[in-house]
């Protein structure tokens, strides 16, 4: 029985359970972030063209993914050490609603527009598109929440 009160703290002791968890978040957090800064490089009116090395480029794209997704595996670590499964969580649920408001915004703006022409009004577009990405966010964190909680390798 795993939950919580029983987890502790996490990343205390690296071993295998440990460095795999960390990967997890990692790669949840390049994902993301990847995903997000080229999709916003097709967009000229989003807010992360206000940073050309975010989005000029894949290699641009990928390092800065990369060195962002470092820094939230670090503090998640640093986290994990000192305060427990619940804050590790709370920290990624904060970056992944980050993501989802960006992405929000970016599908509003892009997919439901093109998809839905001017069939319906923009407010209902990102209704539909908060909703969608919301989901995606919920779903994508209970992930991070089943792994963090896990207390072995593999699927059972």
């Amino acid at each position: 029985m795993t939950g919580f009160q029983e987890a502790g703290y996490i990343f205390s002791q690296f071993d295998e359970l440990a460095r795999a968890k960390l990967a997890l978040i990692f790669a949840v957090h390049l994902a993301g972030m990847f995903a997000l800064f080229r999709m916003a490089a097709t967009q000229p009116t989003s807010f992360l063209q206000r940073v050309p090395m975010l989005v000029t480029s894949r290699t641009g794209s990928l390092a800065s993914a990369t060195a962002l997704a470092m820094l939230v595996a670090g503090c998640s670590i640093a986290v994990g050490r000192h305060s427990g499964v619940a804050t590790v969580l709370f920290l990624n649920a904060g970056v992944i609603s980050l993501y989802v408001i960006e992405f929000t915004i970016l599908l509003g703006r892009g997919f439901f527009k093109r998809l839905l022409d001017d069939a319906l009004q923009p407010e209902i577009r990102f209704a539909i598109s908060f909703i969608v990405m919301v989901n995606a966010g919920y779903f994508t964190l209970m992930i991070l929440k089943d792994v963090l909680l896990s207390d072995q390798l593999g699927v059972r």
